[in-house]
């Protein structure tokens, strides 16, 4: 496998060699031995799912239906639009 052959797998399959298919993921463990470069994408790529993956970044459960709930309660009135229903209010 070659650096570039690496990038593919890594994009397709992501940082965990555990997910790939088994030929590749030798394949790439081989590569990782000798190849420095292999080594510091697969740890971009580890580093980007981890930062991507955390919880916290995350809105909470149910925000969407919540949302959608409350604006939809709302009678027409006190939707946010003029009286002619032409234009929203200004912010400020």
């Amino acid at each position: 496998m070659t650096d570039e052959e690496f990038r593919d797998q890594l994009d397709r399959h992501g940082g965990d060699l555990a997910l790939w298919p088994a030929d590749a993921a030798r394949d790439a463990r081989r590569l990782l031995l000798r190849s420095v470069k292999a080594q510091a994408m697969l740890d971009e790529m580890v580093t980007m799912e981890l930062a991507l993956g955390r919880s916290e970044d995350r809105p909470p459960p149910g925000l969407a239906d919540r949302i959608f709930a409350a604006a939809f309660r709302l009678p027409q009135s006190d939707r946010g639009f003029d009286e002619d229903g032409d234009q929203p209010p200004r912010l400020m």
